[in-house]
C-alpha cells in the first residue's frame, strides 16, 4: 500500500503479510490511511504468491483504491 500512494501526503499504518507453502498463495496488505483529517480503512489480497510482480499488483491496486476516494466519500 505505501508504495501504491507513495507520492501523496498521507500517514499509512499497515501490516502486510503472505504464504507461499504447500499450495497455498497469498499476498495481502491491510491497514489505515490518514489524510485531510479523514481515516480511510483499506484491505488488498491477492491469491499470488509473494514476488516483485505481486508487490506491484498490490501497489497499483492500491493507488487506484486510493485515488477513488472523493467518489466514495
Amino acid at each position: 500500500m505505501r508504495d501504491g500512494i507513495a507520492d501523496e501526503q498521507v500517514l499509512v499504518r499497515n501490516k502486510a503479510g503472505w504464504i507461499s507453502e504447500d499450495g497455498c498463495y497469498s499476498t495481502c496488505d491491510a491497514g489505515l490511511i490518514d489524510i485531510d483529517g479523514r481515516t480511510y480503512v483499506m484491505s488488498i489480497m491477492a491469491s499470488m504468491p509473494w514476488s516483485d510482480r505481486s508487490s506491484e499488483v498490490t501497489a497499483a491496486i492500491a493507488k487506484a483504491l486510493f485515488d477513488t476516494r472523493a467518489a466514495l466519500a
